[in-house]
């Protein structure tokens, strides 16, 4: 069943034709507000439930925008919030894909599974979070620094100026500041990003992506994963 899905997730293609050189990485599943996507510097488009992502898209999300988006390797998901600006990469081998996610600015939630090759990256100007698989909100202010709230699991978060590295856990907060400082303490429910439901955003065993045909009608695929 698995196979099957996967096969489907890379034969997709909506809107403009996709270079068969560049890696497909994940599928939009989720759109809310205005949500845009550049890929290979050729202009930014709206982006739509069901777009196959590459190695090297660019999403940014507008002050109403969401969107969120599942790796078609192992189910990994990232949720992005208003106002960010994020560049997805991946490296795809037979059977998995080492991904990096570099934001600029904004707020990410991403419930990472457990990864066969390597660490789910996530890079900031200012950080690095670096995970087997767990989940974590990653926000990031070009002005100040980064904050990394533990979800699940441990999150190795480094400073890129200072090179030194905290462990980020379950009900931690850790501080990454431009000036090279690093430190964590318990995190303020408070401060905690709040996403739509995941049952809409792909957290469920069913995925939906909706395709527009050239004369704007649009059609629902619903696949049901294990």
């Amino acid at each position: 069943m698995r196979n099957r899905i996967l096969s489907l997730l890379m034969l997709v293609t909506f809107g403009a034709s996709l270079s068969p050189a560049a890696a497909k990485i994940a599928v939009v599943t989720k759109v809310k507000g205005m949500v845009e996507m550049e890929r290979d510097k050729s202009g930014f488009n709206a982006l739509k439930p069901g777009i196959i992502l590459e190695d090297g898209d660019r999403i940014r999300t507008g002050s109403n925008g969401f969107t969120a988006l599942i790796y078609i390797d192992d189910k990994s998901l990232l949720k992005i919030k208003e106002n960010t600006e994020i560049v997805i990469t991946g490296k795809r081998d037979v059977n998995s894909i080492s991904k990096e996610a570099n934001i600029s600015q904004g707020t990410l939630r991403a419930s990472v599974g457990k990864q066969k090759k390597g660490e789910f990256v996530v890079k900031s100007p200012t950080s690095v979070a670096s995970v087997k698989g767990t989940v974590f909100d990653f926000i990031s202010d070009p002005n100040s620094g980064d904050q990394v709230i533990g979800i699940e699991g441990i999150i190795a978060l480094t400073n890129t100026l200072t090179g030194a590295s905290i462990d980020v856990t379950e009900g931690i907060t850790g501080f990454s500041d431009q000036d090279g400082s690093l430190n964590s303490a318990p995190t303020d429910p408070s401060t905690i990003p709040t996403y739509p439901e995941d049952e809409e955003t792909g957290g469920s065993s069913f995925l939906k992506i909706i395709l527009e045909g050239p004369d704007g009608d649009e059609k629902t695929i619903i696949i049901e994963y294990q």
